[in-house]
């Protein structure tokens, strides 16, 4: 045994170990930063998401059937939309919602829009309109100039005329 051997660690020994610490706790912050942007944007998809739903459920419950003499009965939320009604704010085709996904006047102050809601109805053949297409696009408010292929969230359906 040396009696002069001296216990504990270097001031080399303990930077090294310091530097190496502080370089694995900044690696953990950025990853829990990086989690939480992503947490973020998986609920902002799925706001959207079913923003997008209850539009296309919305539009799936309404009247589209024959009358009791075979006369065709078309609610007029299913009326067509024409060509660009998910890249432009038509009126009849669109609606401003908040966060909790109900929907607001945009004209009126303090609205709290966060979303803007398109829609487009497209009978699939347009001498006998059997069948529509209905398509719904969530895009973040406002929506000026944004396209579909920008939208948070976009759907699309075909509902066909029932007896």
């Amino acid at each position: 045994m040396n009696p002069h051997k001296d216990d504990g660690f270097t001031l080399v020994e303990t930077v090294v170990a310091t530097g190496v610490l502080v370089t694995a706790l900044v690696g953990l912050a950025q990853l829990l930063a990086l989690s939480a942007r992503s947490a973020q944007g998986a609920g902002h998809q799925a706001a959207a998401l079913m923003a997008a739903q209850a539009q296309v459920e919305f539009l799936r419950s309404v009247a589209f059937s024959y009358g009791p003499l075979g006369e065709a009965l078309t609610d007029a939320a299913l009326a067509s939309s024409g060509g660009g009604s998910l890249t432009d704010d038509i009126a009849g085709f669109v609606d401003y919602l908040n966060a909790t996904g109900e929907p607001v006047d945009v004209d009126g102050p303090g609205h709290g829009a966060v979303w803007t809601r398109r829609w487009k109805m497209t009978p699939i053949d347009l001498y006998a309109p059997e069948a529509l297409a209905i398509e719904v696009c969530v895009f973040p408010w406002p929506a000026y100039g944004l396209a579909p292929l920008t939208a948070s969230a976009c759907l699309a359906t075909v509902r066909t005329r029932q007896p």
